[in-house]
């Protein structure tokens, strides 16, 4: 008992593993137009011929049978043929099976066809030994040859299509890993560079004033829950950002006190817009840092976030000292603006814009980025 549900086991696992059902259906298909042209060849000459004939018995001979016969052998040539594309066979031993069955098809098909037809007592036995004789062969091998070779093209077109599709996907998913990847590391870079100068924030109050120093604490452990537990997924709502920039503000404006002003300007219906996971904070954070270090005793950071055109354009500007450096030179040292780059390339490719200018008495940091979808995010290999 053991012993046959074992065995019946296998035989299903080769049958999935061999049998594809589509294209069992195709090579069906494709038979049964073969079939339906020689059944109307036939019943034209019996026609013309003015033979006395039975439709329904030349439907049987020339249109079942046929069909039944072609689409057995066709189906055992897509499983020989499945079976060469896994085991990687040589091109040469493969066209050396094809062109041999294609000659010999031919007899095979009389052997089955006559053999078939002599069993439902349609034919008698010298009409078998007839049909399956060398002579009978030969006169049909050019048209059998061809209808071997128009079915195999067919299985192999599907096949390489199938295979070409896979490949795609593959080459999608590994792109896919690639840009997964990349955030990863990126994004393991941005959680520490945040925790710790935060921590230097609230180190430096410690001594000079204790109840400050608590309150920072206090902000920044409520800050740490969407920081440092940072879900799978590489966005965030636009509403979940200015959450996490505003505990941030809350935690600088306790060291910075009446030195720092921020503003922000969020537009209506907004805020469920997808954004990559903590771009706005970064750039405050860098706009603090570099808005003091000149002769500033009075920071302004305004920030303003407005769709246009299906694209989310995120300015964020201040009136600290100017920056002197190009964009080249900011994005080739730290991992403040050069982490965003990376991120903001990595998910956009070129559908994007980053720019860093001195306007005025304002240093201004544009950002234009598609409203988030599926199809944005992409990866190349």
């Amino acid at each position: 008992m053991d012993t046959h549900f074992s065995n019946t086991k296998t035989n299903l696992n080769w049958a999935k593993r061999n049998l594809d059902i589509r294209l069992l259906q195709i090579v069906a298909i494709f038979s049964l137009i073969t079939v339906a042209v020689t059944f109307f060849r036939i019943l034209y000459f019996q026609i013309t011929d003015e033979k006395e004939y039975s439709l329904l018995d030349v439907f049987l001979k020339h249109f079942i049978v046929d069909w039944i016969v072609i689409s057995f052998f066709m189906c055992m040539v897509a499983i020989m043929t499945r079976i060469f594309f896994e085991k990687n066979i040589r091109s040469v031993y493969i066209i050396l099976f094809h062109v041999v069955v294609s000659l010999c098809i031919g007899w095979v098909f009389s052997v089955a066809h006559s053999g078939l037809l002599l069993m439902l007592g349609e034919i008698t036995y010298e009409q078998f030994k007839f049909y399956t004789s060398f002579d009978v062969t030969i006169s049909y091998i050019n048209t059998t040859f061809l209808t071997y070779f128009g079915i195999t093209s067919v299985i192999y077109t599907y096949y390489y299509s199938n295979r070409l599709k896979t490949a795609k996907l593959q080459r999608a998913l590994l792109a896919e890993q690639l840009t997964d990847t990349r955030m990863r590391v990126l994004k393991s870079q941005l959680q520490p560079h945040f925790l710790f100068n935060t921590l230097h924030n609230i180190s430096s109050l410690i001594e000079t004033n204790t109840k400050q120093a608590q309150n920072m604490l206090n902000d920044l452990s409520d800050l740490l829950r969407e920081v440092i537990v940072l879900k799978e997924d590489h966005f965030n709502t636009l509403a979940q950002e200015l959450y996490i920039l505003q505990k941030y503000i809350d935690i600088v404006s306790i060291r910075y006190s009446d030195h720092l002003t921020i503003t922000t300007h969020i537009a209506p219906n907004i805020e469920d817009t997808r954004v990559p996971l903590m771009m706005i904070q970064p750039i405050v954070e860098n706009a603090i840092k570099h808005g003091f270090t000149g002769n500033t005793e009075a920071l302004e950071i305004a920030i303003s976030i407005i769709e246009k055109d299906d694209h989310l354009c995120i300015e964020i500007k201040n009136n600290g000292t100017p920056i002197s450096a190009t964009l080249y030179e900011l994005t080739s040292k730290g991992t403040g603006i050069s982490n965003i780059m990376n991120r903001l390339d990595a998910l956009y490719h070129d559908n994007y814009t980053f720019e860093v200018e001195n306007i005025e008495h304002w240093v201004i940091v544009s950002i234009k980025i598609p409203r988030y979808h599926k199809s944005t995010v992409k990866g190349q290999l």
